[in-house]
């Protein structure tokens, strides 16, 4: 990973040793030599200063021990949406099954395989299900387009709490790919919202209850993004610093 960073990592979301942080900086840090990340932890008593160090500012933070550097190869950047679900989700066949034989038969001619009902198994599992929680999962994006779809295609009910998206984009993508979703729990994820609010609204035909606490998000990107909430009928806002003054009518239509 340390090799192929490039400025795109900016904004990232990362888990460090269990604690989740926003990066704010990449490069070189003198006097020492070697790659360094600058990040802002969600627990301002984690870090060690404000993004600063030897007199020179790399990065800004909102609380003065909020930063610290860390070494790239400290950092988890997380796991794709599908891969998630297959680590909860998708049983481990033993070992008698996984090395069951079977002979299929390809063109005109007949071939001996192994493992070949597991995989079926598996695909079985993930279609099925139609609640999931991957709370604490470390999902950071949607992964390859068109996976979620052809996997799960009847999930109605998702909880990716405290994970590590990053923007609103990366939730569009993944709900995009869930046609009959319903309930959407985005608690705790730090999100980026975008100023365009024609690539704010997504696809949430079927949203009828989302969560947003914990997100930072602020009553204009509610307002922004609500269009593409055409059938929302709970929407949760805790602890997002909105202040009454601020909420007005949120349309849908």
């Amino acid at each position: 990973m340390n090799d192929t960073l490039t400025s795109d990592v900016i904004g990232r979301r990362v888990d460090v040793n269990g604690e989740h942080a926003t990066i704010r900086f990449y490069g070189i840090v003198p006097p020492v030599a070697g790659l360094w990340l600058g990040v802002e932890w969600d627990n301002p008593e984690r870090g060690k200063h404000d993004g600063s160090h030897e007199g020179t500012v790399y990065f800004k933070c909102r609380h003065p021990t909020g930063g610290s550097f860390v070494r790239p190869n400290k950092v988890n950047f997380g796991v794709d949406f599908l891969t998630a679900i297959k680590k909860r989700y998708v049983l481990e066949d033993g070992p008698e099954e996984d090395g069951k034989e079977q002979i299929v038969t390809i063109g005109n001619k007949p071939v001996e395989t192994i493992g070949f009902d597991s995989i079926i198994k598996q695909q079985s599992q993930l279609s099925k299900l139609q609640e999931i929680s991957l709370r604490n999962c470390a999902v950071s994006c949607a992964g390859d387009k068109g996976g979620i779809a052809k996997a799960c295609p009847n999930i109605r009910n998702v909880d990716v709490s405290r994970n590590l998206l990053s923007s609103w984009d990366e939730v569009i993508d993944i709900a995009d790919q869930l046609t009959h979703l319903e309930v959407l729990n985005l608690s705790e994820n730090k999100l980026r919202f975008p100023s365009d609010s024609l690539s704010s609204t997504g696809r949430f035909t079927t949203l009828k209850v989302l969560v947003l606490s914990r997100t930072g998000i602020t009553w204009a990107e509610v307002l922004q993004c609500a269009a593409g909430w055409p059938v929302l009928e709970e929407l949760y806002l805790e602890s997002n610093s909105i202040s009454i003054s601020e909420s007005g009518h949120l349309s849908t239509s």
